[in-house]
C-alpha cells in the first residue's frame, strides 16, 4: 500500500513538474516539495520567518530529505556537489529550484561558483549553503567550511542560519540507532534510504529560521559566526523539547512566528498557521 501511495504521488509530481517547467512558474517547486513531503509522510513545521532581501541561507545537512524540507518553505536555489548532478534521481530534485553545482575537488572553480551564487542572490532569490560540506547522522554539527561565504559579501546579502531538527519518528524522539530513517551519510545509497523512510511510520521536522546577520566581515569570520549561531539554535531547540518551553533567543520573528504544517497526508491539509510555537 505504501509503495502504491508513493508511485501515485510521484506520478502526479512528474505531471506537475512538466506543467510547471512549461509555465516557468516561480514558487511552483514549493508546492511540489510540499506534495512530496506529504507523500513520504514528512511533517514539517517552520519556526520563525525568512529574512528580507538578498540572503545566503546556511543550513545543517542531514540527508536528501533536507532538500524536500527546505524546498517546501520558499523558493530557493541550492549549492550542490557535482556528484549530485551526475545522478538523475537527485539531479531533477535540486534542479527544480535551480541548483548551482560545485566540484569540491577543484578549488580553482570556487571563485566562479561564488560569482554565480552572488548573481542568483541578487537577481533571483536566496541560495542555500550546506556549510558542513557533507552529511552527518543529524545528532551533531560538523565544522563549517568558509569557502562560499564570500558570495554573501560579494552580493551584499545577509546570512541567515536555518536549523533542521528531525525530532520525531513515528511520534517518538529517535535514538542514534534510528537516525538512518532520515539521515543519509557514509556509504548509504538512495533506494535503501527511501525504503527506510517509507517504513519508519512518519517523520517530523522543525525548520528553525534564525536571525539574519550582515555579511560585513571576511569569509572565515562569517563562517564562525554562522556556526556559533547555529549551535546556539540547536542547543535551544533540544532544550525546548526536554523542558517544554518555546524557542526564544535568536529566532527570526519569534514573537509572531508562523508555522508551516504539512500533515503527511497528500490529500489532506497543507497550510500556514499563525501564532503557533514549538
Amino acid at each position: 500500500m505504501k509503495w502504491a501511495r508513493v508511485a501515485l504521488g510521484l506520478a502526479v509530481a512528474a505531471v506537475y513538474v512538466a506543467f510547471a517547467l512549461l509555465a516557468r512558474r516561480r514558487g511552483a517547486s514549493v508546492t511540489l516539495h510540499r506534495w512530496l513531503c506529504a507523500v513520504l509522510r514528512v511533517r514539517v513545521r517552520r519556526i520563525g520567518e525568512p529574512g528580507p532581501g538578498r540572503r545566503l541561507i546556511v543550513a545543517n545537512h542531514v540527508g536528501w530529505l533536507d532538500v524536500l524540507v527546505l524546498g517546501a518553505m520558499e523558493p530557493m536555489a541550492f549549492l550542490a556537489k557535482k556528484e549530485i548532478g551526475a545522478d538523475w534521481r537527485s539531479r531533477w530534485l535540486v534542479n527544480l529550484q535551480g541548483a548551482i553545482f560545485v566540484d569540491r575537488g577543484r578549488k580553482r572553480c570556487i571563485p566562479s561558483v561564488n560569482a554565480e551564487m552572488a548573481r542568483r542572490m541578487a537577481a533571483v532569490g536566496p541560495v542555500v549553503l550546506f556549510a558542513e560540506a557533507t552529511t552527518s547522522d543529524g545528532t551533531r554539527l560538523l565544522p563549517f567550511r568558509s569557502s562560499h561565504f564570500e558570495a554573501a559579501w560579494a552580493s551584499g546579502a545577509v546570512v541567515q542560519p536555518v536549523y533542521l531538527d528531525f525530532r520525531r519518528i513515528a511520534g517518538l524522539r529517535p535514538t542514534r540507532a534510528e537516525t538512518p530513517a532520515f539521515a543519509w551519510y557514509g556509504d548509504m545509497t538512495f533506494w535503501p534510504s527511501l525504503k527506510t523512510v517509507l517504513a519508519c511510520g512518519g517523520i517530523a521536522c522543525e525548520v528553525v529560521y534564525g536571525e539574519p546577520f550582515a555579511a560585513d566581515a571576511d569569509r572565515k569570520t562569517l563562517a564562525r559566526r554562522a556556526e556559533t549561531r547555529m549551535r546556539a539554535i540547536k542547543d535551544q531547540a533540544r532544550a525546548s523539547e526536554r523542558e517544554g518551553f518555546a524557542l526564544e533567543a535568536g529566532i527570526r520573528g519569534h514573537s509572531g512566528a508562523r508555522v508551516f504544517v504539512t500533515d503527511g497526508n497528500p490529500h489532506g491539509e497543507t497550510a500556514d498557521r499563525g501564532a503557533e510555537t514549538a
